[in-house]
């Protein structure tokens, strides 16, 4: 194990001096021909054969710990690096004329260990004689670690050249990340006498991404630098701290392995059970999976939220195709969106407070309020704030809850808002590890509960325009039955006048009762039209024999004075909706009644050509001009009697079409007026068959 541990080391440290090396080269290219860019060749090369030096001494059986003048050599060249960097830096006056001695300490450390490394020499093994020498030299390097850092931390940003500063931002990180290494390196080194066969190889690790960094850096400008997402960074952090246990437990056991005897093994297996307790306690523990997050969030990215993922997520949860109500996608997307374990969702209602209107993964043990108080939905719409509870309680702490106030769970209630209108209020609890609420918290609510409550506020305006189609169209029918009403309510006045006058008259009587029945069966059918809305859309179309059943239906047409003729015939049946057809002919003849002079007859003709049969309604009454039928006839609510509904025609026009049929219109002013209904033969093929159109003539 530990043989695969210096391996990788070993390779660390190649893979560092190649990259480097060729670091170097570019650089040189690029820039080497100006002060700065020399010595930053210069200190890539040198870094390059220190990590080269180390790579070889594992091939080499060299000592691994004694590092000698090369890295001594390395530390100057980068102090150097470091002098230029800080030449242009504006700092303050008391750390420029403090700046001056911190390099002249640091640069005679480097001379004093110069001495040191001669004195010991490369490859030189660690002995009782030489320790206290070695320790001077690594409490030295150690020292000079920190003195670097020191620097390190007065490195200015250069604003006024963005390029510089993020190459500049780079650089310093890649030294800090190294010399902070160094001391806790070194550091080590002094405690355990040297003895750092099973730590050392971690140099190698180390430098290598010493030098990504660099790379980063000097040849992207530091603008596309590798960017992980929140997951993977999350990943990786769990891994660290995977690794990082590992480590703890292999250095426990190895600083205990010399502990001999049973009290050893007892010691041993006490510091591992432990280990493993603590594990299984912590990586289920919600509270320790949300600090991470944060953390990682709050130390990695600019922002905490990742929006894309997050407006994704939003999405995607409210176009989910299950069951639920929009409500219930809506609270969930909300409370998936900031993180927050649950959420209750409060709609506004007619009285101008907030109900309940659902809630995703609330505890159960906590009841939620029925309703809100207005005065509070009235605030909510007025300022749009959105309240933490923690902390503007002593704000509105007078129209919430009391039970909020104490309850761990009640965290930010925010409020939905559409166009100014308050359209609801959604109550999230508190997430693992209290968490305050941020500004980005709020950005990240204030987004949500927007598009939240114009989804809301669409979803009711369909809600209301739905029912309104449903009242125009109850309406309509209405109407129309209104109208057929109308129509048997004159017919029935007409036939008591023509009674006292005709009563005697055998032929009237017949008539009469034809027309009472036909009367009776029409309001029958109303009643029940009334509480059939579809039954008009979903006719069943039949064999119909237009001759007698004409005939047979011309009678009740004539209110008794039989001022209705059926001529013609037709050979072969038609396809048609009885019903429908005989209501259309029942408005065509009584209109045609009331157009005409008194006791002038109505002729119904019957015909028939290749493209199907037709009902010809005629009658010789006052005519309609030619505007009249180009812009009022079929429109609602427009007649031309004092006394119409102007449905008669909107109807009838609406059930030939439904049958597959054609309406013409001829007529004349002062001439007389002529509707030809034309219907296919039920054995003429559906794609022959006439589409429902209307058709206008004039004479």
């Amino acid at each position: 194990m530990l043989s695969l541990w210096i391996v990788a080391g070993n390779v660390g440290h190649a893979f560092a001096a190649a990259l480097l090396a060729s670091l170097a080269i570019l650089t040189s290219r690029r820039s080497g021909r100006t002060r700065d860019g020399q010595v930053l060749v210069v200190a890539l090369t040198l870094t390059a054969l220190w990590s080269l030096r180390h790579a070889l001494g594992g091939v080499l059986s060299m000592s691994v710990l004694p590092d000698g003048i090369s890295e001594t050599v390395r530390n100057a060249a980068w102090l150097a690096v470091l002098a230029i960097s800080m030449e242009r830096g504006p700092l303050a006056g008391s750390i420029r004329r403090g700046r001056p001695l911190v390099f002249m300490a640091l640069s005679l450390s480097l001379l004093v260990q110069i001495g040191f490394d001669l004195l010991v020499g490369e490859g030189a093994r660690i002995t009782a004689a030489s320790l206290p020498v070695f320790v001077t030299s690594w409490l030295l390097r150690a020292t000079f670690a920190i003195g670097a850092l020191l620097l390190l931390n007065d490195l200015s940003g250069l604003r006024e050249h963005p390029a510089e500063a993020r190459q500049q931002a780079w650089v310093g990180a890649a030294l800090a990340f190294m010399w902070a290494y160094d001391f806790n390196h070194y550091m080590l080194a002094w405690l355990t006498d040297g003895n750092m066969a099973s730590v050392a190889p971690m140099r190698g690790l180390v430098m290598a991404l010493f030098s990504v960094m660099l790379v980063l850096g000097l040849r992207t400008d530091g603008t596309r630098a590798l960017r992980l997402s929140r997951a993977a960074a999350m990943r990786l952090v769990s891994l660290g701290i995977i690794a990082l246990y590992l480590l703890v437990v292999v250095l426990l056991a190895t600083l205990t392995r010399d502990v001999m005897g049973p009290a050893g093994r007892v010691f041993q297996f006490a510091v591992l059970f432990a280990l493993a307790v603590s594990v299984l306690a912590l990586l289920p523990s919600a509270s320790l999976r949300s600090w991470l997050r944060v953390v990682v969030s709050k130390h990695l990215f600019a922002h905490r939220y990742d929006y894309r993922v997050l407006w994704l997520r939003y999405a995607a949860t409210v176009a989910e195709s299950d069951e639920a109500p929009l409500e219930a996608k809506l609270t969930r997307a909300i409370g998936e969106a900031i993180q927050a374990p649950g959420a209750a969702l409060f709609l506004s209602d007619e009285e101008g407070g907030l109900r309940e209107a659902g809630h995703w993964s609330w505890p159960e043990h906590v009841a939620l309020p029925a309703q809100l108080d207005p005065v509070l939905a009235a605030r909510l719409e007025k300022t749009g704030w959105i309240i933490d509870i923690a902390a503007d309680w002593q704000t509105f702490g007078a129209m919430l809850p009391g039970w909020m106030q104490s309850s761990p769970y009640a965290w930010v209630l925010a409020p939905l808002i559409h166009r100014e209108q308050l359209v609801g209020a959604i109550l999230l609890a508190s997430p693992p590890g209290e968490r305050r609420v941020d500004w980005e918290d709020l950005d990240v609510l204030r987004v949500v509960c927007g598009e939240s409550a114009a989804r809301i506020s669409e979803a009711r305006s369909s809600a209301a325009l739905a029912e309104a189609q449903r009242f125009d169209e109850f309406n309509r029918r209405f109407a129309f039955m209104l109208h057929d009403l109308k129509n048997s309510v004159s017919q029935m006045s007409l036939l008591a006048s023509n009674a006292e006058r005709h009563a005697d008259n055998p032929a009237f009587r017949a008539d009469m009762v034809l027309t009472l029945k036909e009367t009776a069966t029409r309001m029958s059918e109303l009643l029940q039209r009334l509480g059939r809305p579809d039954a008009a859309a979903n006719v069943e179309m039949e064999s119909l024999v237009l001759g007698p059943w004409t005939r047979e239906l011309a009678a009740g047409w004539a209110a008794g004075l039989g001022l209705v003729e059926v001529e013609g015939d037709v050979s072969r049946p038609v396809r048609a909706d009885p019903d429908g057809l005989r209501r259309a002919i029942g408005h065509l003849v009584r209109n045609a009644i009331e157009a005409s002079p008194a006791g002038r007859v109505v002729r119904v003709r019957l015909g028939e050509n290749a493209l199907g049969a037709s009902i010809r309604v005629i009658d010789r009454g006052s005519g309609m001009s030619e505007d009249f039928l180009r812009t009022q006839l079929f429109r609602p609510f427009s007649s031309s009697k004092s006394n119409g509904f102007g449905l008669g025609a909107h109807e009838t026009r609406l059930l030939i079409q439904r049958m597959g049929g054609t309406l013409e219109v001829e007529s004349t002013p002062g001439s007389g007026t002529c509707f030809t209904i034309r219907l296919p033969f039920v054995d003429m093929p559906a794609r022959s068959a006439p589409k429902a159109q209307v058709t206008r003539k004039t004479a």
